[in-house]
């Protein structure tokens, strides 16, 4: 597997992020806003990253760095279909707390969804712990905070 920078209008990037969002409305029954994920996506402050196995595009992953909090919040990891059960996840993981050491920051945070237990599973395998929520992210059932010290 080889990691690049992604552009979100690209139309593979476009299917892999139209993916998440019917995956997500499958799990919680709400669609998010495509447009504002794609902008989101090209922001100064996020590194969105492809994973490809021979140029295929097969998964995804963003990490924003929040410079007044000290700490890069891992904003979407996200394989194929296709592709899943055979550690791209992880893969991606590493892929975007390499990216937040190499600029100096040295805790990652993530909120993911409770009905997403091998999302959290992976997770907590690689390290994160659950903590509070953070940045503008409120309480809320839903959703599990979790945070990892990447030793910076």
């Amino acid at each position: 597997m080889t990691f690049e920078p992604l552009n979100p209008e690209d139309p593979a990037a476009q299917a892999l992020i139209a993916g998440l969002g019917d995956h997500l409305a499958r799990l919680y029954l709400y669609r998010r806003d495509h447009a504002g994920s794609v902008q989101s996506l090209k922001l100064p402050n996020v590194h969105f990253l492809g994973a490809y196995i021979d140029d295929e595009l097969v998964g995804c992953g963003a990490v924003k760095a929040v410079s007044d909090g000290g700490y890069g919040e891992i904003r979407t990891v996200f394989v194929a279909e296709a592709h899943r059960g055979r550690g791209h996840s992880k893969a991606i993981m590493h892929e975007l707390e390499a990216h937040l050491r190499s600029i100096g920051i040295g805790v990652a945070r993530l909120a993911t969804g409770i009905k997403q237990p091998e999302a959290v599973s992976l997770y907590a395998r690689l390290g994160y712990v659950r903590c509070p929520p953070f940045g503008d992210h409120v309480a809320e059932p839903m959703t599990v905070f979790m945070e990892k010290s990447l030793g910076v």
